[in-house]
Parts: structure tokens; sequence; C-alpha cells
């Protein structure tokens, strides 16, 4: 692994910062001359969102060649102080949430390339492989020029996942089945998201637990998370192990896309023709559909 000396004397004095990711700057050195904030923001409105939001905040620091440096842990709106060599720059990768449990991550070490680095679903396999539903992931990045060292920044973060609801009405009645043992599976996102915030991987498929409402003849599955699909999901409704029917579009021929930071409602008629309609909302706000 390629460790640059200009890298080791860097880490050698990043172990001497000791506590310096604090509000009370009295006793940090000197040279630890440049300050970064993480807030999180709501996409396209840039809504500031409370800190409860993002839960575990880490910063991973690469230098202008892209190259890891170091990684710190802290939280959004604290104060944290950052060091390079001189006329060095640093790109800073803010991930928020990633330990949550559903997803793994690269672990950089000194020297790795940030192209090297990314997010990916954690999966399981029942009958066919599949993957969990991620957290509730935030992303942002940030460079900083050589000349630029000097005073304080934000690094704004996003949320990098979209969600998805669906309901399915009429399933008895046209499928024949009275047992209720229905489910869905949604396919494809990619699998991974780099540091970069580039999708890439494989094709991951989700199989979200829903429950079926006898006296309404409806499949319901609540809001989950999964990586934003803006070219369109296909949706696969089953009987136990048998597929009744596959959905790629609502009733417009538009397809159905998951975008980052909203929630995308999804309501399938089978009765008579079928009928698929799409509400995209805010996140969390699920949609109401008139027809219950």
């Amino acid at each position: 692994m390629f460790v640059p000396l200009r890298l080791l004397c860097l880490l050698a004095f990043m172990a001497s910062l000791g506590g310096c990711i604090k509000e009370n700057l009295d006793d940090c050195p000197n040279n630890a001359r440049y300050w970064l904030t993480v807030r999180a923001y709501e996409r396209g409105t840039e809504t500031e969102l409370g800190a409860g939001v993002v839960t575990d905040l880490s910063l991973f620091v690469f230098d202008g060649d892209s190259r890891f440096l170091y990684k710190i842990e802290t939280t959004i709106g604290q104060k944290v102080a950052l060091e390079a060599t001189q006329g060095e720059e640093l790109h800073i990768v803010a991930w928020g949430n990633l330990k949550q449990g559903h997803q793994s991550y690269t672990d950089p070490q000194p020297g790795d390339r940030l192209e090297d680095c990314f997010v990916e679903l954690d999966t399981y396999t029942r009958a066919e492989i599949y993957a969990f539903s991620p957290d509730d992931l935030f992303r942002g990045e940030l460079t900083i020029a050589a000349n630029n060292l000097q005073g304080n920044k934000i690094l704004p973060i996003y949320r990098e996942v979209g969600s998805l609801t669906v309901s399915v009405k009429n399933l008895k009645s046209v499928s024949g089945y009275n047992d209720g043992d229905f489910s869905i599976v949604v396919r494809e996102t990619h699998s991974r998201i780099g540091f970069d915030g580039m999708a890439a991987g494989t094709a991951a498929a989700f199989r979200p637990n829903g429950t079926y409402t006898a006296a309404n003849d409806v499949y319901s599955v609540p809001a989950f998370n999964l990586l934003a699909e803006e070219t369109g999901v296909q949706i696969d409704i089953y009987h136990h192990t048998t597929l009744l029917m596959t959905v790629l579009a609502d009733s417009n021929g538009n397809p159905i896309i998951v975008e980052k930071d909203k929630l995308t409602n999804v309501l399938i008629d089978l009765k008579a023709l079928l009928s698929v309609s799409v509400v995209i909302t805010d996140w969390g706000s699920n949609y109401v559909w008139k027809e219950f």
C-alpha cells in the first residue's frame, strides 16, 4: 500500500490533536487552523433538519490526490478541527447514519483512493438474494483549496435514499386466493453508492414485509428505504411463490421512480382493467388514497 511521507507526518500530527473536536478550542494546537461544521438539509428546499435525524456522523478526509488521510467521528453541529500540511488541498466526505446496521462500508486505510470507497447494501437469501432496506443515509462532500485553510466552513449533507410504499387492491377478487399469502418484490436499484455519490454495484431486489387486510382485500407495504432509482423500478406481485403480475409503470405509462429524499406512494388496483396510481410526496408524508 502506497503511503507518502507527507501523509505519515500528517498522521503523527493528528495523533497529537487529542481533544480538538469540541466547542471549547482553547487547548487545541495553534496549527489546527481549519474549522468545519456539518449540518443536515432537506433536498430542494434547503431546510435545515434537526440534529436527531443523523445519529452517527463520520468524516473521511482525503488529500488533493484523493488519497485517504484520516477519519473523524463527530455529530451534527459540532465544530471540528482539521489540519493539512502546508499548501495541501483537502477533500472531505461526510456520511451520516452509516452505523445503523443495514449496510456495509469501506473502512479506508491511509493512502487508499476515494474512488475505491463505497457504501453497499447488506443482503440475505430467501429463495433468491434480497437487499436489506438501507438506513436513513446522508452524504455530503467539500473540497478545501490549499490557500483557503483559514476560517470556519459548513459542510452540508443531504439524504441519499428514497422511500417507497405500495398498496395492492382486489388481490383475492382477481387471483382467487383467499389465504392472504401475498407479497411483493421490488426490482431493481443499484446496490452501492460510491463515496463520490455515484450509484454503482449489481442490481438489488427488495422483499419488504406487508400486511393483508381481508375486509378490504388490500395488501399494504409500509414505507421502506431503498437507493434512488430515477429510471424506474419493477414491482412483482406474488401469491406464495407464484408470480401473479409485474408492474413496470403507472396507468399513464410513466416509470415508477424513486427519488432521493422523497416518498413514492403506489396504489395498484387489479379489479377490471389494471390501474396503477403513483404520487410522490415529501419524505415521511404518506399519501391518503381516496379509494380507502
